[in-house]
């Protein structure tokens, strides 16, 4: 009997993750459960129009049943079908099948999920970037609710690019300093410093990103408005030895978050030996993490100190997670307070991604890349932005990442053009729609 296109799909999919074993009866089985699937997604017109951007939502049925097969017993999730998303009652996934250990269901939101996949397809489309990456959670309880890629796995890299830790974690990195300062009581908003260029030790130089020529002197707010490295630098130095590295380590940088993707990377917390080592670690060009470690230590700002674990299964019946406290809350309000004002307010360089009836609160991080040897590509970007909203009460936290968009130098030296976009249509039409359900 020929192998049906289903069939053949699974098939590539299980030589990724050679450690799963699964039968012919087992492969048909699931295969005619994802032909019905593939019939029902496409009466509701959903293939078709983002296959590009997540490889078709079939397809990430069909890992989930992998998944069905390949976790234990005892977190199993429940996989929704299309029928069961496209009901009235659809706005958190339910269970499809019980275990008889414990109930579980998944975190992801079918409509904020078509937020995501239709924010990536306009991305796409627009600019063509070589890979992206959004995932939208609730940081008071670390629940996945949409998450997206554009980039198909390649066969031979088994890592999801969610869960791949990258050099240079430029958005989430310096939010963790400054949450650092604070709770260490070294930083003040209106404390004045020479921003441009910095000699921290003899001949080595830390210099702003307008070609060393900074502002002149202003206030550590205005620095960090204005994504200073001087500022970071200086503040870094306040920050007692070791410190900081311990700080990283709380927030839950160079260990797995626990995540249920599987081989998760758990990055690196970069070397702090030297006063420049240290600098440079403070505003994030240096060490690496994963897209879901920024989203957990930013999540702790936006929840009140708490660091949760990110999660795409929750037990069906009434079930709090509790996180792991890593700051104060008076800490982590204070921080909320000045990225809110990195977006609200000039010289702010994060304003394009406001949006109306809500405050957002958020950084972003423009990297150049690097390539295997950890060397820069001139000329190759990625722009990222980790935000929340409301940022007094935050309901929602965005992530989003653009590697390479092709356009013209102009967009590619700031990115907002790119970013912002995506960002505040998944932030404001997500939260419209959890105030209406």
């Amino acid at each position: 009997m020929t192998p049906s296109f289903e069939e053949k799909e699974i098939s590539t999919m299980l030589q990724s993750f050679p450690s799963l074993q699964m039968d012919e009866d087992k492969r048909r089985e699931i295969a005619s459960h994802i032909r019905r699937e593939r019939e029902l997604l496409k009466q509701m017109k959903r293939r078709k129009k983002y296959a590009k951007a997540i490889g078709g939502v079939a397809a990430s049925f069909a890992l989930l049943f992998i998944a069905y097969q390949w976790m234990p017993p005892e977190v199993t999730p429940s996989v929704p079908s299309a029928q069961q998303m496209n009901t009235g009652e659809s706005q958190k996934a339910q269970a499809a099948e019980t275990s008889s250990q414990a109930d579980m269901v998944l975190t992801l939101d079918s409509q904020i999920q078509e937020y995501v996949e239709e924010a990536i397809h306009k991305t796409d489309k627009a600019y063509q970037p070589e890979n992206m990456t959004v995932i939208v959670t609730d940081p008071n309880t670390g629940e996945i609710l949409g998450m997206g890629n554009l980039k198909k796995q390649d066969a031979n890299d088994r890592v999801p690019d969610i869960v791949k830790a990258k050099p240079d974690p430029v958005a989430a990195f310096p939010i963790v300093t400054l949450a650092a300062a604070i709770e260490e009581e070294k930083y003040k908003n209106y404390e004045t410093y020479e921003s441009g260029t910095y000699e921290i030790t003899p001949g080595k130089f830390i210099k702003d990103h307008n070609v060393g020529k900074g502002w002149g002197q202003i206030t550590y707010l205005e620095g960090i408005q204005r994504s200073s490295n001087v500022a970071f630098a200086k503040l870094s130095e306040q920050i007692p030895n070791d410190s900081l590295q311990q700080y990283f380590k709380r927030f839950g940088f160079g260990v797995k978050t626990g995540t249920e993707q599987i081989n998760e990377q758990p990055g690196k917390i970069p070397n702090m030996d030297t006063p420049y080592d240290k600098a440079m670690a403070a505003y994030g060009l240096a060490g690496s993490a994963s897209a879901i470690q920024q989203v957990a230590a930013v999540g702790a700002i936006a929840n009140g100190g708490e660091l949760m674990k990110p999660h795409v299964t929750r037990e069906a019946r009434n079930h709090i997670d509790k996180g792991r406290r890593v700051i104060s809350e008076e800490t982590a309000k204070q921080v909320r307070e000045i990225l809110e004002v990195l977006v609200k307010n000039k010289p702010g360089s994060d304003t394009a991604f406001s949006i109306k009836e809500h405050t957002v609160a958020g950084r972003t991080g423009i990297v150049e890349k690097r390539d295997q040897k950890g060397n820069f590509i001139e000329g190759k970007y990625t722009y990222s932005f980790i935000g929340f909203a409301p940022s007094d009460d935050p309901k929602l936290l965005v992530y989003i990442a653009v590697d390479d968009p092709n356009t013209d130098l102009w967009v590619k030296l700031w990115g907002q053009e790119i970013v912002a976009p995506p960002f505040k249509e998944i932030m404001e039409n997500s939260l419209q729609y959890l105030q209406q359900r």
